[in-house]
């Protein structure tokens, strides 16, 4: 993945469209003793304000798992839930800090069985990240429950990936959450479970938003 790009760039939302999309529940939700998780430990005296986990067989480093609203302070540890279909499946890591230093760690594989762990420290920098510029992606919970997971991957990957909230966070009814997605990559496959386990699954296409506008809003509902 660090040949696919060359400056990270926080793209400022020039508008909003706004993108209604009705999503039946669906059969075959997430079982949570499926999930595995991921820990990310700061260790390198400045704050970390992107952090990518990209499924191993995409093209596109997808979501910052911070979203829009936080960051990764130096000293603090944060931890997501991850999906993926077989034993073991290789993932590529970015964190970004705040003087442009990038931490990049490449086919880091997890495995079924036990939690994953990853340590960023000032000796693991590279000169600089990759280069693309970046929407945000509102996705509002009006499903009328509260939402417990939430995937949004990269079209061209198999897996789900990371839950884009740490694994003390969940969506509220009529909650919003804002992620800060690549413009570059159009397609994202969106799956939400809520707390009844009940899953929301839809295609989200950014294409018409590249080019004109940097915001884009999704409110997904629930229908019987």
């Amino acid at each position: 993945m660090i040949s696919r790009a060359v400056l990270l760039r926080r793209a400022l939302p020039l508008g909003i469209l706004s993108l209604i999309l009705a999503i039946p529940a669906s059969v075959g939700a997430i079982d949570p003793d499926n999930l595995n998780s991921i820990a990310f430990r700061n260790r390198t005296g400045a704050d970390i304000y992107y952090l990518y986990l990209s499924p191993g067989d995409s093209d596109f480093w997808g979501t910052d798992i911070l979203g829009a609203e936080s960051v990764l302070e130096d000293g603090d540890a944060m931890e997501f839930f991850v999906h993926y279909p077989d034993r073991c499946n290789e993932f590529d890591i970015m964190a970004v800090g705040g003087l442009d230093d990038a931490y990049i760690v490449t086919n880091f594989e997890i495995c079924d069985g036990s939690s994953a762990s990853v340590e960023f420290t000032s000796d693991d920098a590279v000169s600089s990240p990759p280069e693309f510029d970046l929407m945000q992606l509102n996705l509002t919970n009006d499903t009328g429950f509260e939402i417990l997971y939430l995937f949004v991957s990269p079209q061209d990957s198999n897996m789900w990936g990371v839950d884009q909230m740490d694994s003390e966070t969940t969506l509220d009814e009529g909650e919003t959450i804002s992620l800060l997605v690549s413009a570059t990559d159009i397609l994202y496959d969106v799956h939400a479970v809520d707390m009844d386990g009940d899953t929301y699954t839809f295609q989200v296409d950014l294409g018409e938003q590249v080019g004109y506008e940097l915001s884009a809003d999704i409110e997904f509902d629930y229908i019987d």
